[in-house]
Parts: C-alpha cells; structure tokens; sequence
C-alpha cells in the first residue's frame, strides 16, 4: 500500500526551533555570571559555545527530516549495538572521563558525548523495529516481552554502573511505554514495573540520592548543604511573580543557584520571565507532545508509529522529570530541560531524534493532502 508523501509537520517544527532559540537565549542569560566569575571567561561563552551547537543541530535535523525512516529501521540493530558499545567503552577509562566520580562521559579526541544519550534513541529504534515484526505474535511473551526485556535491561544495567540513574530512569520509561503501545501483555509489564520500583528505592535511599530524598523531603532543614539548591530554586521561580524580572535581570543567577545554566535553567527562566513566561514554555512543550502523539497514530507504518511514540516519550519524560524537579514536586533529579539546558551532545541527540520524526511525520494520513503529492514506497523511494 503506497503512502502519500507531504511536507513535514509545519507545527512540530516551528516549536522545536523556537524552543532552541528560547533556549540559547536563556543560556546567555543564566551563564553570563558563572562564565564571568567560575570561569573566568567572557560573559557569552556559554552562549558562543551553544550557538555552534544550535546551528549544528539544526543541519542534523534538517537532514535527518529527509532521510526515509526506513532507513532507520534497517539500522536499528548496529545503531543500537553501537549505543551499547560505547556505554561500555565509557566505564573504562582511558575512553570514559570522569566527572564527579561518574563515568558518564565518552572522549573522542577534543569531544565528549554521553553515551546515555545516544543509547536511549538506540533502544527506541531497535524496540520499534523488534516488536513491529512480530505481529500478532507481540502477545506471546516469549517472542515479545522476553527479548525487549533483555535488551531494555543489559543497557538500563550499564548505565546505572555509570552511575546515572536519572538517565537510566529515562531510558526505562521509554522502553515501557513503546512495549506497552505495542501491545506487550500487561501483565508482564505491571509485574516488571512493581519489580522495578521496589528495586529502585533501596537505590534511591543509598549515598547521594538520599540526600537528595532528605532535600526533597524538608530542605528547609539543611538551608546551608543538602536543601540550599532546592530552596534558591523555588526562591527564583517565586520572586518572579506574574510577569518575571525581566531578561536579564535574574538575581539568582549570581552565584545563589549552582549552575543556573544547565539543570535548572527553568528556574531562572521563571524568575525573569515570571509565571506566564514558564507556563508559555510549558504550553509549547504540550504542543509539540501533541503533534508527536498526532504523528505517531495518523502514520500507518507500525514501526514509525512506536518510534513516534518512543520519540515524543524521551522528550515529555525529560520535560516532567526536570520541572518536577525544579519546582519540588520531585527529589532533585539531573534530568536536563530539552533544547533549553546548556549542552551541546545533549541538544544534538534530540535534534537528530526530531529530525526523524519530523521525517514520520510526511507519511501521516491527512484528510485533504496537499498537491502535488508524491506516492511512498516503503522503500525509501517516491514517485509522482
């Protein structure tokens, strides 16, 4: 059956750019202190350093929107592969660079990406294409749940041994859910997520995220050590009121906030553009969640339907995760805001993983297709 092939999804993409631009923004704001004081650099480094960033992203996304998805699901298997390698690689280290006793970090001459990053948009690929072949079959466990229960978990294992529970929390949730919208027997996803939480919150007790719990639980406690962070951030998204302080005009940023440019960027975000300005930012989020939900049940290719899905999931999960954090209704997690934190891999992964959505999205069904219209053939071709 042919396809329609159309322009991508106009919407999706406008968001996805004024997020990026929102977000480098925010970045020349919230680190023109820290460059300027830590660092001991100008105060746009971060901002110089992001642009190249941006404008790399960009040309990713924009080629990898036009590269036929089936693309992808011929090289699920070596990209998911390659994600586990490096996840690997990182723990030894000459290859991994450790920061704040965590190896989480892959050098690759002057560079470095996290592996966590590239292993999440692996997993989404390769259990889109595993469970879209089987069939009818996706309701025998053994064909379905085993298989992508092992892979889910031989990588959600390497990335805790990193360790980044955080991102492995990431990675768990996307592959549940594409499992779980697949058609995987909900039984065996019901037991293996109370197996999984009963596992996690020993872990979550242990070392450092304790003291994450303890922060959470009552900051106000430790204002000086396990609390301070949690309570500057609530104190900036506080003071911003209604309308913000005004671009520019953070208080927190001068060194009350510990790196007020990466994880809780959000917070400074609020504080000058105040409530409005973060539930606009909200808003453009639930937009492009929206259109990426919309993508994935207007698409009537099974595997680029659950990588819509898995897709839309990285991007909403990193969303609630960070907020939740910053505005306590969550322990601290380091989760980075998508498109808006500081951080070139990070950016770059998620611009490739909407370049390809944004690809899915020219094969939808629309009620009135637009002309000229070429014609799909699964092949990666088209025709007239």
């Amino acid at each position: 059956m042919k396809v329609t092939r159309h322009r991508p999804d106009f919407v999706l993409f406008v968001v996805v750019v004024l997020l990026t631009l929102i977000g480098l923004v925010s970045i020349y704001s919230a680190s023109s202190i820290v460059a300027l004081v830590k660092y001991e650099q100008s105060t746009a480094y971060f901002f110089i350093r992001q642009s190249v960033w941006v404008i790399l992203g960009l040309f990713v996304m924009l080629f990898t929107m036009n590269i036929p998805f089936t693309r992808w699901q011929k090289l699920s298997k070596l990209f998911l592969l390659g994600s586990y390698l490096a996840l690997i690689l990182v723990l030894i280290p000459p290859f991994g660079k450790e920061v704040n006793g965590a190896y989480r970090w892959l050098k690759l001459g002057p560079l470095s990406f996290q592996p966590s990053e590239l292993a999440i948009v692996g997993i989404i690929l390769y259990l889109a294409y595993l469970l879209s072949k089987k069939g009818d079959r996706v309701q025998d466990p053994k064909a379905s749940f085993w298989p992508t229960m092992v892979l889910t978990m031989l990588g959600f294992g390497l990335i805790m041994l990193e360790p980044d529970m955080d991102t492995a929390a990431t990675y768990g949730l996307c592959a549940f859910i594409i499992m779980f919208v697949a058609g995987v027997p909900g039984k065996y996803l019901r037991n293996t997520a109370l197996l999984a939480i009963a596992a996690m919150i020993p872990l979550a007790l242990y070392g450092y995220r304790g003291e994450r719990l303890d922060a959470y639980l009552d900051p106000w406690n430790n204002i000086n050590e396990k609390g301070y962070q949690v309570i500057q951030s609530l104190y900036a998204i506080g003071t911003g009121g209604l309308t913000g302080r005004g671009l520019g005009h953070s208080i927190e940023k001068f060194s009350y906030l510990p790196e007020p440019h990466t994880d809780f960027i959000f917070a400074v975000f609020s504080e000058e553009w105040g409530y409005i300005g973060g539930m606009v930012l909200i808003v453009l989020y639930g937009i492009l969640i929206w259109r990426g939900i919309h993508i994935a049940t207007h698409v009537q290719d099974r595997f680029a339907g659950l990588v819509a899905v898995g897709l839309t999931t990285m991007i909403g999960v990193a969303v609630f995760l960070n907020i939740g954090s910053v505005t306590k209704l969550l322990p601290t997690i380091g989760v980075p805001l998508p498109f808006i934190s500081y951080g070139g891999t990070s950016l770059l992964f998620k611009m490739f993983a909407m370049g390809i959505l944004l690809n899915i999205s020219r094969y939808t069904v629309q009620e009135r297709p637009e002309q000229p219209a070429r014609a799909f053939d699964g092949k990666g071709g088209t025709s007239l």
